[in-house]
């Protein structure tokens, strides 16, 4: 009977977690279940970038524009460990990087993502990602 009511204490303190977030409006990052599969391929620094990315991406757009120092600063990593993740979450198609003006920030979009859609984006062609025109500046 004893975790009957443990469980029942559980659910609702989860419960309330959620809902006084949700009533704050304190950001979230959805990770939706196809994700799981690529959990199979990512190293455990690749995923934990994965989720620091859509915790600081713009919900409209999955646009992030933390360049690589800032995410060793935060790891406490080197830029190279850095670089190496990224290249991890580029090479599934799970992000794509790139910079408007030379010298300028790489801009790192969140890209929808679907084991079942053979990782590629609709954005997607034979070459290889060409979003350029399909960016809203």
């Amino acid at each position: 009977m004893e975790n009957r009511i443990k469980v029942a204490d559980l659910k609702r303190e989860h419960l309330e977690w959620r809902d006084k977030n949700f009533k704050v409006r304190k950001g979230f990052y959805p990770v939706f279940t196809d994700f799981k599969e690529y959990m199979k391929e990512l190293s455990p620094g690749a995923i934990s970038l994965f989720l620091y990315l859509g915790l600081h991406s713009n919900n409209l757009t999955g646009e992030v524009t933390h360049g690589i120092e800032r995410m060793a600063n935060f790891f406490d990593k080197t830029p190279r460990t850095i670089s190496k993740w990224l290249k991890e979450l580029e090479d599934l198609k799970l992000i794509y990087r790139v910079q408007l003006k030379f010298n300028g920030p790489s801009h790192t979009f969140i890209l929808p993502y679907e084991k079942t859609n053979a990782k590629k984006s609709k954005m997607a062609n034979e070459d290889g990602l060409n979003l350029e025109d399909k960016l809203p500046f």
